[in-house]
């Protein structure tokens, strides 16, 4: 049973006929509706974190590209040495930004007591599939260079994503397994992990995907079109972490999902894989609950689970 709070929000939502991915508006309205619901939702942001614009640039097969890049920093480290935590955002490739995760981050970084850097990647279907994905691999890898600069502990990187923005984790974790760039552990909020195989494979997509619940099958399937440059991509790796045949070489992994989300069963699926293979850390289920629902501050379960979330960083982090 979806929580009282969660209940709430989800009839306000219907209501308003919202729902993110919505073929019927324009991707511009998308959006901006995306976004207006993420910041009316946020709730209160911590006052005592410092936050740095910095920009990323780096050539992209021959053109140069520039990513923002947002730092948020304890107010009271000074020029303290500290780990870091870089995050990828959620929003099928196609939405959100950095200020529809800004509260999110600064309370992130308040819990923890360690840096976080947002990543701001271009999205679809503008750029396609590998835009996204190769702004945030240029991003750690800038971070891993300019380490001392922003007193960063190169020695403690997590890398953090919710929805698309843990698929993204998950891919830049693949790509650094042969890097000199050592990655402590990975935290994937209810990622999407399978955009190939039929939404019948996911009881949880059957369940909960007729779109009442925010996130909808419609969706999950938009998604994949709009990040996909061929639709022969959506059974590769990086598209689809689901399809990767080993998982043995990505850190140690904590996943997080929600009871009431269309993609539930995908990461609970792939926590199964990972525990197999020896690199589950934490799996958590917020049973009551919905897709998107860490991102809303107002919501009462999402300030325990960014409470256990920042309690397992603070442990992958030896804190």
């Amino acid at each position: 049973m979806l929580d009282k709070e969660t209940a709430a929000l989800v009839a306000a939502m219907n209501a308003a006929q919202s729902d993110l991915h919505d073929q019927d508006i324009s991707l511009q309205d998308a959006r901006l509706g995306a976004r207006e619901m993420f910041l009316s939702l946020a709730g209160e942001a911590p006052a005592d974190v410092d936050v740095t614009e910095l920009d990323v640039v780096y050539d992209g097969a021959g053109v140069s590209v520039s990513v923002p890049v947002r730092s948020y920093r304890p107010s009271s480290a000074g020029a303290d040495v500290l780990p870091a935590v870089i995050f990828f955002h959620g929003g099928g490739w196609s939405l959100g930004d950095l200020d529809c995760y800004d509260t999110l981050m600064r309370d992130l970084c308040y819990r923890t007591g360690v840096q976080f850097f947002s990543v701001g990647y271009r999205l679809a279907p503008e750029h396609k599939y590998p835009a996204g994905l190769n702004d945030c691999l240029a991003a750690v890898r800038w971070l891993h260079g300019h380490a001392d600069q922003y007193h960063v502990d190169v020695t403690k990187l997590v890398l953090m994503g919710d929805s698309a923005g843990g698929n993204l984790a998950v891919s830049v974790a693949h790509h650094l397994a042969d890097e000199p760039i050592a990655i402590t552990a990975l935290h994937l909020i209810y990622p999407v992990l399978d955009v190939y195989s039929p939404h019948q494979q996911y009881a949880s997509r059957v369940q909960f995907g007729d779109g009442d619940l925010l996130l909808s099958r419609e969706a999950i399937a938009n998604t994949a079109v709009y990040y996909a440059a061929d639709p022969s991509q959506v059974h590769n790796v990086d598209v689809s972490p689901m399809a990767l045949p080993d998982v043995s070489h990505l850190p140690a992994t904590s996943i997080l999902v929600a009871g009431y989300d269309p993609l539930h069963d995908e990461g609970a699926q792939f926590a199964q894989r990972l525990l197999a293979a020896g690199r589950l850390r934490h799996y958590s289920c917020f049973a009551s609950t919905i897709h998107a629902f860490f991102s809303f501050g107002t919501l009462p379960v999402a300030q325990r689970a960014r409470q256990l979330v920042a309690t397992q960083l603070r442990a992958d982090l030896a804190l």
